[in-house]
């Protein structure tokens, strides 16, 4: 089939979860035997180091409206010239502007629902006075609902953002298809030689090194971590944990690693590269994945776990439906400091029953390839095409 798939941003230059699984995902559905064509908002004349055909829409003009006006000008030229068989977008707000009356009636819209992005801004403007924090929000979510209800199908990746859509946005559950995230096994794989790896990114040998890799925003409970490492190196003095990514809470997270005095033991390394991050995983003895709320799959833990390392994460979300079907041992007993530091102290002492390496490998190699999904997309393409050939929603 044509694809034509409209994302949010370029992986190499805002990494994040969706940003990656875009890329991935294309990837996967070219080596499919699909035509795909992608369009992003990356920096304004920025051409994109990639064999994949992805465009960059952007405009000179920063203000968002310039950017959407962009994109649907970029998605009606292809509508014309790529004569797609599906539209794919990913991302409500960059779709929103493309009406059901501007597209073919044969070409099916299938979305992908990466998370609410009204609930989640609204989460992460804290910092914001609340009637405009309230303002924003219904204002986005108002554009994620004009983009659903033109939606023949949808794709979620975890149980818990079927049940989001279902509820918040009110989109039967027959249309939704939950199809769980993957990752990239020949790159995010053990390393030859850990310990040769441990020792040029300054670990000592026997040293216990704890890996966390997410935006630092509030709900992604990274102060939380810190304050459990507060009580970590009480008991085991020369552990470390390493926190990659930026956001808005990094100051203040910094700030509080000074205050607990752990300065020695707890490092914010910010943005790290693709390759980087691969390493970190590979050396890690655990990675960590604190979140509170809205961890819609938690590719971090895949991507962990490909590499051999074993991943403790907070019971909610996608994080718990990936662990609890592997390790519930693995699993918080909820977010809170007392329940995270607990939970480390006894895998640190030893106390706790770890799966190997090689089993966290094979649990996603068995689960979560690339290929399995790019089939089973294709599979809920042909439902949607079906469905608008009949000339109905398939409600």
């Amino acid at each position: 089939m044509n694809v034509l798939t409209t994302g949010l941003g370029w992986n190499d230059q805002q990494p994040g979860g969706l940003n990656r699984y875009f890329v991935d995902y294309t990837r996967a559905m070219k080596q499919y035997g699909h035509s795909e064509l992608g369009l992003v908002v990356a920096e304004p004349g920025i051409e994109l180091n990639t064999s994949l055909n992805v465009a960059n829409t952007a405009v000179e003009a920063s203000n968002l409206l310039a950017r959407i006006r962009s994109v649907r000008k970029h998605t009606l030229q292809a509508v014309q010239q790529f004569r797609p068989d599906v539209f794919n977008p990913h991302f409500a707000l960059y779709a929103s502007m493309v009406s059901r009356q501007s597209l073919p009636e044969h070409i099916p819209i299938v979305t992908h629902f990466h998370g609410p992005w009204a609930l989640e801004s609204k989460l992460e403007e804290g910092n914001k006075p609340r009637l405009v924090r309230e303002a924003r929000y219904l204002l986005k979510k108002q554009v994620e609902q004009l983009t659903y209800r033109r939606s023949d199908r949808f794709i979620v990746l975890s149980e818990y953002f079927r049940d989001i859509l279902s509820g918040n946005y009110g989109i039967d559950d027959r249309k939704i298809h939950i199809i769980p995230g993957a990752v990239e096994h020949e790159r995010f794989k053990p390393h030859r030689d850990r310990e040769a790896l441990r020792a040029k990114l300054g670990i000592a040998p026997g040293q216990k090194l704890l890996f966390c890799a997410r935006r630092i925003v509030r709900r992604m409970g990274i102060d939380r971590l810190i304050g459990a490492m507060h009580a970590v190196t009480r008991e085991h003095p020369t552990a470390l944990l390493y926190i990659a990514g930026d956001g808005p809470m990094r100051s203040e997270y910094e700030q509080l690693i000074v205050k607990l005095g752990i300065t020695a033991n707890v490092k914010m390394l910010g943005r790290v590269s693709n390759e980087e991050l691969v390493e970190w995983y590979q050396a890690a003895d655990y990675s960590i994945v604190p979140t509170i709320t809205l961890e819609g799959f938690g590719l971090v833990t895949i991507e962990s776990m490909a590499c051999g390392t074993p991943v403790f994460g907070t019971p909610y979300g996608g994080t718990n439906e990936i662990l609890r079907k592997f390790s519930p041992d693995l699993l918080f007993n909820d977010g809170t400091v007392e329940s995270i530091s607990g939970k480390l102290i006894d895998a640190l002492s030893g106390r706790l029953a770890i799966p190997t390496r090689e089993a966290c490998r094979e649990h996603v190699l068995q689960r979560y390839t690339w290929s399995s999904v790019a089939g089973a997309v294709t599979e809920v393409f042909k439902e949607a095409q079906q469905i608008r050939q009949k000339g109905g929603t398939g409600r």
